[in-house]
């Protein structure tokens, strides 16, 4: 069934109505008519079923019969902060992370990425792409919450947005000891951080100053991993040890 994301504030007695793209999308290639069965959701976990009532070229209106929360959501928070990335690459990185349960991806500044942002237009326009990217993924999915994507950070913000959170780990390759597993699995959590460099990964100054900050670093194994592959590969495996992956 399909699924389309509304503004919760916008229902008025069981009633809403869907404009814009999203109805162009309904009316032109679903092609939806009165009496079809539509899933709605507003961007906060909660699904609803609803009927179509009425088309227009305007507008698709739609009759509420009930709601409950979204059962795709898992029951933890996963932060991803991702060092900047060359171009093109955040968007395959948002939109895997979305798939696979990403709460939250802070993008961050670090010393050995070649993507920059150059000005406040540029992030914004940057953001605006990213958030997009997100939305749609949740879509695709069916996920109840898009997952929020934050201004570009420095590495002293990020860790201050770390602090907030029950368990953060940084992959890094030159570790070797230290597993994920190991450190995901000592301790009972409900939000995580995970910390992922650029091409050429996290400096070893930036390794200190995270494990200064209670930020261990942990080893993804014996290969080498592309910074666009290491966060979905984490957070795959924290699903996984989570009980989120079945």
């Amino acid at each position: 069934m399909p699924k389309f994301f509304i503004d919760k504030n916008t229902i008025s007695e069981n009633r809403v109505s869907i404009s814009g793209s999203d109805c162009s999308h309904l009316v032109k290639v679903l092609r939806v008519k009165e009496g079809d069965a539509l899933t709605l959701c507003d961007g906060e976990g909660t699904d609803f079923d609803a009927v179509v009532r009425d088309v227009s070229k305007e507008q698709v209106g739609l009759e509420i019969l009930n709601s409950y929360m979204c059962s795709a959501e898992p029951k933890i928070s996963v932060v991803l902060f991702q060092g900047l990335p060359k171009q093109g690459k955040m968007d395959y990185i948002i939109e895997k992370c979305t798939e696979l349960g990403v709460s939250e991806i802070v993008p961050v500044a670090l010393h050995r990425c070649v993507s920059t942002v150059k000005d406040e237009k540029s992030e914004e326009k940057k953001l605006l792409r990213w958030r997009k990217i997100a939305s749609e993924s949740v879509k695709q999915c069916k996920r109840g919450v898009i997952p929020s994507v934050s201004k570009v950070l420095s590495l002293k913000e990020a860790i201050e947005v770390a602090k907030g959170l029950d368990l953060c780990v940084a992959a890094y390759e030159d570790e070797r000891e230290v597993s994920l597993k190991s450190v995901i699995c000592a301790k009972t959590f409900k939000t995580i951080g995970i910390f992922i460099g650029p091409e050429g990964g996290l400096e070893p100054s930036e390794i200190e100053i995270l494990k200064n900050a209670s930020i261990p670093a942990v080893t993804l194994g014996r290969r080498i991993l592309r910074t666009e592959t290491a966060g979905h590969t984490v957070l795959t495996a924290v699903m996984y040890e989570t009980g989120e992956l079945g």
